[in-house]
């Protein structure tokens, strides 16, 4: 766990129905800095409270599933309708582009399916 006195300084929804949190904090000690680092990238739980995080106010149990997390097929879908919309003329739907970009992804995988040992 991380913990470090931090302001909330703006948010953002993005194309995909995620939030961007940008999180402010003071000069960080080495080890402290050397421990953010680590956490780059890392799927995690974001806990924030205006006082400092008391041991008590973490509850003992494991953590549940991330409740709302959208699947692979889910995220998958999202990006390509980003790339549809910014990188096609449009004149097909997204639902043809979809079916279009699918269908020729599972062709590319039963060609190969027979180079496999």
């Amino acid at each position: 766990m991380f913990q470090t006195p931090s302001t909330i300084n703006s948010l953002r929804t993005l194309a995909d129905s995620t939030v961007r949190l940008q999180i402010d904090c003071q000069e960080l000690p080495p080890d402290q800095m050397t421990e953010l680092f680590k956490l780059r990238q890392k799927l995690g739980w974001f806990l924030f409270k205006e006082n400092e995080i008391e041991q008590s106010d973490i509850p003992d149990e494991p953590s549940p599933e991330f409740k709302g997390d959208k699947t692979p097929s889910q995220r998958l879908r999202n990006t390509l309708y980003v790339y549809w919309e910014q990188n096609t003329n449009k004149k097909k739907t997204f639902d043809t582009f979809y079916k279009e970009w699918i269908d020729k992804k599972i062709e590319t995988i039963k060609e190969n399916l027979n180079d496999t040992p």
